[in-house]
């Protein structure tokens, strides 16, 4: 147990190590860009670690449950559980999360102390990690395209943030809830493991309304979006239509009197959909 805290405390100072360097090199950004780069690396490694771990290494979390823990998998947990460390004393120095983050923190940092302390339960631990860390990946490039004030850009930022959605929902909620079942219905996780599985599924369920709440707003600013590009187009095409019009008729006005009264008829009756567009757009 010695070497396993030796080595998780050797972790937490290489992260933060990564931080100081990130610092020096980007000098002009904020801290949070800094740690958001470490974040984001964690989350790579850990990812791609935890996917190997997980899918080509032969423990299937939903048959290997309780089994003791092999090398990769202390490894993989120690590297991940000395990152939230780090990352959890960032968060309250820094005060920049809420109170649900920091409950996800508290939450991961238990689980993973309490699996390594028990020697057992590596497989459905690391299933879990990957589960977050996944999804970790683009809430993060979401942040880095914002502030690189990529964001806006309809095709880069609906792309990220639907691959996020359906991540979480997939992954995070719909896999998740089976393994916390298996995890349940199996007689060799311990009772703490179950404990911790079951509270980080709550987090995520806590993590879920805001998502949808997320969601709702994206696809109301994706159809303004969308609407306000209809309504420009349809003026465009309003007025490019009465200019081709009022030339043509001042060309031959002998010939066009008739055409003249059709064309401010047709005006009178597109109103109303110039005005409905010219509202969508103020909401």
């Amino acid at each position: 147990m010695d070497l396993i805290v030796q080595r998780v405390t050797g972790w937490v100072v290489l992260w933060f190590t990564l931080y100081r360097a990130c610092k020096t090199v980007f000098n002009k950004k904020q801290p949070e860009y800094n740690c958001r780069i470490v974040t984001l690396l964690h989350a790579i490694c850990i990812t791609v670690t935890s996917c190997y771990l997980t899918f080509f290494q032969g423990s299937n979390p939903y048959t290997v449950l309780g089994f003791p823990n092999t090398s990769a998998q202390v490894t993989c947990l120690t590297v991940s559980l000395g990152y939230f460390l780090y990352d959890f004393m960032w968060c309250l120095y820094y005060q920049t999360e809420g109170p649900v983050m920091i409950m996800h923190h508290i939450v991961s940092i238990t689980f993973m102390a309490v699996c390594l302390y028990l020697g057992v339960s590596g497989t459905e631990t690391v299933a879990t990690i990957f589960g977050s860390e996944v999804t970790s990946i683009f809430l993060n490039a979401r942040w880095f395209l914002k502030s690189h004030e990529m964001y806006n850009n309809a095709i880069v930022g609906y792309t990220v943030d639907l691959i996020f959605v359906l991540l979480f929902l997939i992954v995070r909620i719909g896999v998740g809830g089976t393994l916390m079942y298996s995890v349940w219905a199996s007689d060799r996780p311990p009772s703490m493991v179950k404990a911790g599985g079951t509270m980080f599924y709550f987090i995520n369920c806590i993590f879920l309304v805001q998502i949808i709440s997320f969601s709702r707003y994206r696809l109301k600013n994706w159809s303004n979006s969308s609407a306000k590009k209809n309504g420009t187009n349809h003026l465009n095409s309003i007025n490019t239509s009465k200019h081709i019009s009022t030339e043509h008729i001042s060309v031959k006005e002998h010939k066009f009197n008739g055409a003249a009264k059709l064309l401010n008829q047709d005006h009178v009756l597109l109103k109303p959909c110039v005005f409905d567009n010219a509202k969508l757009l103020t909401k």
